[in-house]
């Protein structure tokens, strides 16, 4: 859990970054694949962290929600299909949107971090 559980923190914390530079298209698109790594750790670690058997990113993000790990899980169902979307296809419209998202959503992703890092 330790090895995952850092690749996380670092990932919050290039995604934060990335963020926090002007934005144009380079910067978007090296955001947009934090926010990716950082999803995709996120549900990882709490999977982990909340011993589930389940490999389904949105079941583990419903069973986020039920432990308390998380406050608002439609909000991470959402963060879960920008990912999705993000990771399939390219356009400079969807990338400006999950841009957006990310930038949003980057609290939420620190908040878990506190959490599965208390003792």
């Amino acid at each position: 859990m330790a090895l995952k559980s850092a690749e996380f923190v670092k990932a919050v914390a290039a995604l934060g970054r990335a963020l926090a530079l002007p934005e144009d298209d380079i910067t978007r698109d090296a955001s947009i694949q934090r926010f990716e790594f950082s999803m995709e750790l996120a549900w990882k670690v709490s999977k982990r962290w909340l011993g589930t058997d389940t490999s389904a990113p949105k079941q583990v993000i419903r069973e986020m929600g039920q432990a308390g790990l998380i406050s608002d899980v439609v909000l991470w169902l959402e963060a879960i299909d920008q990912r999705n979307l993000s990771s399939h296809t390219y356009n400079e419209d969807l990338a400006r949107e999950v841009y957006a998202f990310a930038s949003g959503f980057l609290p939420e992703l620190q908040s878990l971090l506190d959490r599965v890092q208390q003792p």
